[in-house]
């Protein structure tokens, strides 16, 4: 427990250190968001204008969730490996397990932080939910399956793109609020835009999210495919960055 501590601790510390990755990762959606508020809504009659503020503080959420899972932890371990961290650890008894998991459970804390902060954010500007006990059930469901989503790509990138900068910049690509007829298929697939759009679907409405994504089948796909990226990201992680340099 002590090495899990450690690792965690360590990892949070580094997170809330670095001033760039904060402010990519929490202030720039509420930035988002009061822009939103400001430009776009400031002359939509206020009915819509409350529904609109939900669906954009939870896309700001998975936004900030994928951020964290796909810049901030692929660039920290990235950086470990460039400073020769990992390659210390390798040397010494230390659990490969127990490092993996104090390093996801800081990953997991300051993602709460992220949430937390753009979803105050989002309910002093105004945006209102429908939340029942099992709505707020799945809600906690799906944002897990997009953690996991997140931190499964992130652990691929981090593990097999050896520069700091590149682990960052390509961890960052575009965002699904708004598609275009021909990538909706894809946004079903894709599992933190599936999440994105149940989480809608269950705090604001149908209307808003733009399909049912909680259909047995659309439910499948979206858990399977979040676990199965984690297992993977996972398994290239302890391969290639614990058993080779």
């Amino acid at each position: 427990m002590s090495q899990i501590t450690a690792t965690f601790v360590r990892i949070i510390k580094e997170f809330l250190r670095d001033k760039v990755m904060v402010f990519w990762s929490i202030f720039f959606p509420i930035i988002w968001l009061i822009t939103a508020n400001v430009v776009f809504l400031a002359n939509a009659p206020e009915s819509e204008a409350t529904l609109f503020r939900g669906a954009f503080t939870i896309s700001m959420i998975v936004y900030a969730i994928m951020i964290a899972g796909m810049v901030d932890l692929p660039g920290n371990i990235a950086a470990d490996r460039n400073r020769g961290m990992l390659s210390k650890l390798k040397s010494m008894p230390v659990s490969q397990f127990k490092d993996f998991l104090g390093r996801i459970l800081a990953f997991l804390a300051f993602s709460l932080i992220v949430i937390a902060a753009v979803l105050l954010i989002g309910i002093l500007l105004g945006a209102k939910f429908l939340v029942t006990e099992i709505g707020l059930l799945q809600f906690i469901g799906y944002l897990l399956l997009s953690i996991l989503a997140s931190s499964g790509i992130g652990l691929i990138l981090g593990t097999l793109i050896k520069g700091e900068q590149g682990a960052v910049y390509t961890g960052i690509f575009t965002t699904y609020s708004q598609l275009i007829p021909i990538l909706r298929f894809f946004s079903r697939i894709y599992p933190i835009s599936a999440s994105n759009s149940s989480l809608i679907y269950i705090l604001i409405g149908e209307n808003m999210a733009g399909y049912n994504p909680l259909k047995p089948g659309q439910t499948a796909l979206t858990a399977i495919s979040s676990i199965i990226l984690f297992i993977v990201g996972l398994a290239i992680y302890a391969r290639y960055c614990w058993r080779k340099d």
